[in-house]
């Protein structure tokens, strides 16, 4: 009987001690699991079942109390042991060096909740939400201290409203992240009904100045149906700080919206300084978003405004856009942009007589690249025959074979005898690197290849490169998920040359933003990606965790059964990877319960349209693509028309449109920062290396089938 006791109060003790683990992984700050203690049935007193799974967050954990008789006070590191996870590697180390006589109490030890653990947190009050001060500002001066104390030593009924005040009045002086601590000690429940908006805005104004543009717009959201309409200043206050979070969360139209509503306010006397803005905005967007996001009821001066960023979407000839610009001009003469064009658009009659009048296309036409620049050169020459029939004035195009060409300073000789104005070409990386050590170029170039990311290669005069970059797409990808509010990222890429340098770039771009990388991980794609994705998800480590305790406990009388769990401290994937790897590695990461987890993916991902089921497998994978293949313009459809056999260059033909589009718009994308060109291979725009970047299109798994643009 005394042995039966025994058991029964050592069972016992051991659940009492997992029932306190369950309430410290509630309150812990990254996502408790579903359920971590399964209800026990009937527990024979001579084997106890427990039921442990183990969590892999990368968040440090509060850690338990130590055992004073045990642990030395002396070792600084101590403090450190068990903060990997509630059940830490470290921890079941030392467990094990101890005699499996000391159990119940190394358990007690392990299980043990800390007191700041099982401290309830404050509640929340209406929509108040906390954000992580990760930097630090300036302490505030001596003078604002002494007012913010005397603030706190006010009645909680007027407090509130004073600290309010105080938080909006040192935000202008550059105390964000003060003004958000003294935010966060306001009980909205207790705020005058009438400051809620205030204290929204006022919110959302710190998040901007710390950088969350993401956060800003969920308190923007709650002060819109608060700020009163009949405040002139609430109003202004309200769209700029929207205009401003839409615009640095990459939502054009957002921001477009806003910037409008802003310049028609009765107190703006100039709605013409909204012009730049508001058209920058614009010009974001593709002629199928533009067309497609305008309402019916949208007003008078909204519907000019899209008629007006339509101009150079439907027109890409310069003569064509400048005829539409002035019949746009002629229906809507009071329009504010009528007033003060923007920039770009107001150079549209010089550039018409500027454009260059002479064409050299200076491509291989045979050799290991004959195919390469003869798919561009086509693409070239149908932009040509489509501006044709629109009656443009056509420049003429001389051709230069450049298979056997030895020296580039023959070609220029040779262009410049034919009275060239531009020569477009060449598309051997190492020939445009020998372009960029020259330190000018005698005739204007519109090279289609890049010089390599961060060499230190000098800015040559005249020399402009285009084409198409795995490096544009990481920055993209980096912008997007950082604007979605994800901050904590697994890369996951094929261990291929293209692969390593999108993900390294795709690192450095999201590190700059102010993201985490969690961890990097390749893969080869022989039969290696569920090892990959295990490493990055930490499931190894939860098995290794399972297998210690199973060794600790075994002899014991005790039953382990365990359940593994990812890694609970990210929050998004970017995947570098070619079509049939991809449909491996999205079912197995659901298979690792990381199926909740957003993907984002370059173009690599994308084998093109299908009437066949094979990209199920990619189920909301948010990914990069060209809008010659996702949009499928006019023009791409009659080249696959024309060349049904040749869709292997299909991306080359995209580049010698682009190149049509490009070359007489080239003087106007270096003078205004603003300007874009809309291309068939992206969003156009140049830097101050005279490299053109590229913004690709959008699109997004669904049910087997790809949705366009799907934000």
């Amino acid at each position: 009987m005394t042995i039966f006791r025994h058991h029964f109060v050592r069972s016992l003790s051991i659940l009492c001690g997992l029932v306190f683990l369950s309430a410290c992984q509630q309150q812990a700050l990254v996502p408790a699991p579903p359920k971590l203690i399964k209800p026990a049935k009937l527990i024979k007193p001579a084997e106890a079942v427990i039921f442990i799974e183990l969590d892999l967050t990368q968040t440090p954990s509060p850690t338990p109390i130590p055992d004073l008789q045990t642990r030395s006070t002396e070792d600084p590191t101590q403090e450190q042991t068990n903060t990997s996870s509630v059940l830490g590697d470290t921890a079941i180390g030392q467990v094990q060096q101890q005699p499996k006589s000391n159990i119940n109490k190394d358990l007690a030890l392990l299980l043990a909740p800390s007191p700041e653990n099982v401290t309830p947190p404050p509640p929340n009050t209406l929509g108040q939400g906390i954000i992580e001060i990760t930097q630090v500002d300036q302490i505030l001066p001596p003078i604002l201290k002494l007012e913010l104390d005397k603030i706190y030593q006010l009645p909680k009924a007027i407090q509130y409203a004073y600290l309010l005040s105080m938080a909006e009045k040192i935000l202008p002086l550059g105390y964000a992240q003060s003004s958000v601590r003294i935010l966060n000690k306001i009980d909205l429940d207790q705020l005058p009904e009438n400051q809620l908006g205030r204290y929204f805005e006022v919110r959302a104004e710190s998040q901007l100045k710390l950088g969350d543009s993401f956060g800003a717009i969920n308190w923007l959201h709650q002060a819109q149906a608060l700020t009163p309409d009949t405040d002139p200043q609430a109003r202004v206050k309200l769209l700029t700080l929207k205009a401003e979070a839409y615009e640095t969360n990459n939502l054009p139209l957002s921001a477009a919206k806003a910037l409008i509503a802003l310049s028609q306010l009765p107190s703006i006397l100039e709605p013409s300084l909204y012009n730049e803005r508001i058209w920058s905005a614009l010009t974001q967007l593709s002629a199928h978003a533009l067309s497609r996001k305008l309402s019916p009821t949208e007003t008078e001066l909204t519907s000019a405004w899209h008629a007006l960023a339509l101009v150079p979407l439907i027109h890409h000839d310069i003569d064509q856009q400048l005829a539409a610009l002035q019949q746009w001009q002629q229906q809507w003469p009071n329009h504010p942009a009528v007033v003060k064009l923007p920039g770009a658009l107001a150079s549209l009659a010089e550039l018409s007589v500027a454009q260059p009048q002479r064409i050299a296309l200076a491509m291989p036409l045979h050799g290991k690249l004959g195919k390469v620049g003869q798919a561009v050169l086509d693409g070239f020459m149908a932009a040509r025959f489509e501006a044709q029939s629109g009656a443009s004035v056509i420049p003429s195009i001389k051709i230069y074979d450049t298979t056997d060409l030895r020296n580039l300073d023959a070609l220029y000789l040779q262009a410049a005898a034919d009275q060239i104005d531009m020569v477009i070409g060449p598309i051997d990386k190492d020939r445009v690197i020998q372009l960029s050590q020259k330190d000018a170029l005698t005739i204007p170039t519109l090279a289609l290849n890049y010089i390599p990311l961060g060499s230190h290669q000098k800015t040559t005069t005249n020399l402009v490169q285009f084409g198409l970059a795995v490096e544009d797409e990481a920055s993209q990808l980096a912008t997007r998920s950082f604007s979605e509010g994800h901050r904590r990222i697994v890369v996951l890429h094929q261990d291929q040359p293209w692969a390593t340098r999108a993900a390294q770039h795709f690192s450095s771009s999201w590190v700059n933003l102010g993201g985490k990388i969690a961890t990097q991980v390749s893969f080869s794609g022989a039969g290696d990606h569920s090892t990959a994705i295990t490493k990055a998800l930490l499931i190894n480590q939860s098995h290794e965790r399972a297998k210690a305790l199973k060794k600790h406990l075994a002899g014991s009388g005790n039953t382990v059964k365990f359940e593994p769990r990812r890694r609970q401290d990210v929050d998004a994937i970017v995947l570098f990877s070619l079509p049939t790897d991809g449909r491996q590695i999205i079912p197995t990461l659901a298979f690792h319960y990381a199926a909740d987890l957003p993907v984002y993916a370059s173009h690599h991902i994308y084998q093109g349209p299908t009437e066949t089921s094979r990209d199920r497998d990619l189920e909301k994978v948010i990914f990069t693509e060209l809008p010659w293949l996702i949009e499928q313009p006019d023009i791409q459809q009659k080249i696959s028309q024309k060349w049904p056999n040749r869709d292997r260059y299909t991306r080359l033909f995209a580049i010698g449109v682009d190149a049509y589009r490009l070359f007489p718009r080239l003087e106007q994308l270096q003078a205004f920062s603003n300007s874009r060109v809309h291309g068939v291979t992206g969003l156009l725009q140049m830097n101050d290396q005279g490299r053109i970047f590229t913004h690709s299109s959008w699109g997004k798994f669904k049910a087997g089938k790809v949705i366009v643009d799907p934000r």
